[in-house]
């Protein structure tokens, strides 16, 4: 069949126009839209509607990549189409920022005052903490219009990257005076009592073994820079210098250990960490701790992480400890993660290794609530480890906080209850 034949073919098998008829009404008749858009690639059809729509109700469905790979073909076929790079930008969003901002820029490059172009790459500048390029942009588009509430909600997550909570409270109120129908600032208003600048945390401590008992007390800070940086400071004190042996190695409780953080996170992208510990103790040499740590998404759904400790000071205490594993998000609510621990220390059979091996299973509930609870094994040294802790809000402000751990080895049980302030 000629080219010219084969085109016929395609456009009196494929109804692309009732398809995009009823992909306009709501609710939209899923399976009739399947039926004519399956039809219509069946035809070989080049309208890039057909793989444009795929592609909406790919992502509309929860597989991105199969989304993504159909808008792709979409602005592939049309490129100089606005709606199919909308819709590709938009979708690469959440995981593909940088490929986000690539598209969005070349829409803008055809039209720089392309509004939702603007809003994207706005979007797209925030996540990667490009916070004053975003800003630009929205009070760009509100030169054009002072009450474009897109932009007005814009400058009021910047509010909130930055902490600054009860700003970016009245700034969202403030949106849906003007337009009390306006989604964005009805669930940006959900999210912003999630948001403090301050965490302060007070805990005692009881922890007992086969050769005795100790109680503990102290308290750490959590101080935010902004919406993805934060410094600790933190002090904890034990009365009985309790050796331990657990899943993460041998350990002398300190009399007095002082810690040191900083944190960085970009929510659904990466992490990292640095953290420095100073441990004192009233008979044995001062002990150090450095850690650093990483993160990052695999999937939507897949994350990996990973530690390295260095311990050192005295010749005893020097040692290492390795961390490393996944985190698989099952829904908003519940993750579940294997995790492997490789410790060697100098003190233990002149550093041999022991490996453990950690399965965790995490709850995250409304207001900050938080659940942990897992189970590990050492095969080396025949040790079970089970654990718990949870962070349970009151009120908006105060929680409280919990845990317990059990180590079978010898009979290392180990209890905190502290007060969580936020603000």
């Amino acid at each position: 069949m000629s080219s010219a034949g084969w085109s016929a073919k395609a456009q009196t098998t494929c109804e692309i126009d009732e398809a995009q008829r009823l992909f306009g009404e709501q609710p939209k008749p899923l399976s009739r839209i399947h039926e004519l858009l399956a039809a219509c690639v069946r035809a070989g059809s080049e309208d890039y509607r057909v793989y444009m729509f795929l592609g909406v109700m790919a992502r509309d469905a929860g597989d991105r990549q199969e989304a993504i790979a159909q808008l792709r073909k979409a602005r592939e076929i049309a490129p100089t189409e606005l709606n199919p790079a909308l819709e590709l930008a938009f979708t690469l969003e959440p995981r593909h920022a940088s490929q986000a901002g690539q598209v969005y820029r070349g829409v803008l490059a055809r039209d720089p005052d392309e509004r939702h172009a603007l809003l994207g790459l706005a979007r797209v500048d925030r996540s990667q903490q490009r916070l004053e390029e975003a800003r630009q942009i929205y009070e760009r588009l509100l030169k054009k219009d002072p009450k474009d509430p897109d932009a007005l909600n814009g400058l009021a997550w910047l509010q909130l990257s930055n902490r600054n909570r009860e700003k970016a409270r009245t700034e969202f109120e403030a949106v849906l005076v003007a337009h009390p129908d306006n989604d964005e600032a009805k669930i940006a208003l959900t999210k912003v009592d999630d948001v403090y600048k301050y965490v302060f945390d007070t805990s005692g401590a009881f922890v007992s073994t086969t050769s005795g008992n100790s109680w503990g007390f102290g308290a750490s800070a959590l101080i935010g820079l902004d919406a993805f940086s934060t410094i600790e400071v933190g002090e904890y004190h034990f009365t009985n210098e309790l050796v331990t042996v657990s899943s993460i190695g041998l350990a002398v409780l300190p009399s007095n250990d002082v810690r040191l953080g900083f944190y960085h996170a970009v929510p659904t992208f990466y992490n990292f960490s640095l953290t420095y510990d100073y441990r004192t103790h009233a008979t044995l040499p001062a002990e150090h701790w450095i850690e650093g740590g990483a993160g990052f998404y695999v999937t939507d759904h897949i994350k990996w992480f990973g530690t390295y400790r260095q311990a050192f000071g005295a010749s005893q205490w020097n040692g290492r400890l390795i961390r490393t594993g996944l985190g698989l998000i099952l829904s908003d609510s519940w993750e579940v993660g294997p995790s492997v621990f490789s410790s060697a220390q100098a003190i233990f059979n002149n550093y041999q290794n022991i490996f453990s091996w950690v399965f965790d299973v995490t709850y995250r509930g409304p207001e900050n609530l938080l659940v942990v609870f897992g189970v590990g094994y050492s095969p080396m040294i025949n040790n079970v480890d089970l654990h718990a802790r949870a962070i349970v809000p009151v009120t908006e402000r105060f929680g409280v906080t919990g845990s317990i751990a059990y180590n079978s080895i010898n009979s290392d049980t180990r209890a905190t209850a502290g007060l969580r302030i936020n603000w």
